[in-house]
């Protein structure tokens, strides 16, 4: 039972910087002068990308071994 809060804290992390790393891409097209019709997320740059890495790999981390002490 525990292994499914691991799991779900896995996940919450995951989702909360995909979320942040949308929400901060969407601000910088809302930014530009030139206009912005839409916008894209920019894995290619590593420049924003190297502050939310580090919660996304904790995050998958957790969700991973979670799932795996789940079914072993």
């Amino acid at each position: 039972m525990r292994y499914i809060f691991i799991v779900i804290a896995g996940l919450v992390i995951f989702c909360g910087t995909y979320a942040a790393w949308w929400l901060l891409n969407a601000f910088a097209c809302a930014m530009a002068t030139t206009g912005c019709g839409g916008f894209s997320l920019a894995w290619h740059d590593w420049e924003a990308l190297q502050y939310f890495m580090p919660t996304f790999v904790a995050g998958a981390a957790l969700f991973f071994y979670g799932l795996w002490k789940m079914f072993r």
